[in-house]
């Protein structure tokens, strides 16, 4: 079994004897299939003296695993880890002296999730379910995406009204790739929209007024409870169906704090707005040769101007287990929101605005909404080169 590295918290490796004087670290970080494209040489060596009487030596080593995961999100919900290879050598003498005393190897699976302070060091979190919510509020002509960590999970069950209507293994797999899956109602992991699937099924589907109305009640894949079957027990996350017929619900995704791809939708009241900046000079526009100036020219000048766009979001009501998703939602360095159109879906890289929440109970407040206000990740006027 791996050990799981979550790397933006520390995570450090202890390494030990009574002879120890120094110990040298070999780090290997890749992603694909571990026994196979492990590379030829470490990415870093470290060595480390012990301090006074010690006799051992401590590594932390997420700083510089998360250098090599790098996280994408295009619509498409794909398992980002990478496999980390720890050969430490033991030596009695400083800086890696004397005779070789023993070896310590390890392989860890890393992602690009963390752990709060009361979870204490090396915290491995959930080795089943990739989520904080045991509760998802879901669009009704969208898929339920469950992330799972597939080396303790068995299968995934998905029910409505009490009956199973799909069940899926789980495999596990020495592949980066297939260390997170996000398990569908549909059993399409990337197809969200009915749309989608008829288009990505080799379809053609003819755009409508009537069409659109029809699509937008259809419910793809009914369900209201999920059951994750893993090595620890039992997880069942209910399924709250949404109909949205006044507002344009947006789909926002983002990494949570297991290291996976989560979907929250807002479901209410939208507002996009533009944010202008820029610098100003003043101008000579006096003519001397004619002792005039152009009264319709500028004498206050613009320069260096851009914009960004902003866009601020409801939840609709929602419960209190959705307190842990807002809290991961504003504390991840990444975030998108899907905008649909008739012809494509455009993926949004978005910045939250919103520092903080105060959040609600059902004991205190009945009823939550949450209003989150986001900023695009790029300036409006292409400034790339």
């Amino acid at each position: 079994m791996a050990t799981k590295i979550n790397v933006r918290s520390p995570f450090y490796k202890k390494t030990e004897d009574s002879s120890l004087a120094s110990a040298t670290m070999e780090l290997y970080i890749f992603p694909g299939v571990l026994s196979t494209d492990k590379p030829p040489s470490p990415q870093y060596t470290i060595t480390k003296n012990t301090i006074d009487s010690n006799t051992y030596v401590v590594f932390e080593i997420s700083e510089l695993v998360r250098d090599y995961l790098e996280i994408e999100f295009d619509g498409e919900y794909d398992s980002q880890t990478v496999w980390v290879v720890a050969d430490i050598n033991q030596y009695p003498l400083a800086d890696g002296g004397g005779t070789l005393i023993d070896t310590d190897n390890e392989n860890y699976i890393a992602f690009d999730g963390y752990g709060y302070f009361h979870e204490g060091t090396n915290p491995q979190l959930s080795r089943g379910l990739l989520m904080s919510n045991n509760t998802i509020f879901r669009l009704n002509y969208d898929n339920v995406r469950i992330p799972v960590f597939t080396e303790d999970t068995n299968t995934v069950t998905f029910l409505y009204k009490g009956e199973e209507k799909r069940t899926q293994t789980v495999s596990s797999s020495t592949n980066t790739n297939g260390q997170i899956d996000y398990i569908t109602v549909s059993g399409l992991d990337d197809n969200d929209t009915y749309r989608e699937r008829v288009i990505n099924d080799g379809g053609t589907l003819e755009d409508s007024d009537c069409l659109e109305r029809f699509l937008s009640n259809y419910n793809v894949g009914e369900v209201d409870e999920v059951i994750i079957d893993t090595d620890a027990g039992v997880e069942v996350v209910k399924i709250i169906t949404n109909y949205e017929c006044k507002y344009e619900p947006y789909k926002v995704t983002f990494v949570n704090k297991f290291g996976a791809l989560q979907d929250l939708w807002f479901f209410k009241k939208s507002v996009e707005s533009t944010n202008v900046t820029s610098e100003q000079f003043k101008a000579s526009i006096f003519d001397q040769s004619t002792l005039s100036y152009k009264t319709y020219k500028h004498q206050q000048q613009a320069f260096l101007a851009q914009g960004k766009d902003r866009i601020t979001m409801n939840t609709g009501y929602v419960n209190d287990d959705h307190n842990a998703v807002l809290e991961e939602l504003l504390i991840s360095e990444q975030v998108w929101y899907t905008e649909i159109t008739e012809t494509e879906e455009k993926v949004i890289p978005v910045i939250p605005l919103t520092k903080s929440i105060t959040y609600k109970t059902s004991v205190n407040d009945k009823l939550a909404n949450y209003t989150v206000e986001f900023e695009h990740a790029f300036d409006k006027i292409n400034n790339i080169r």
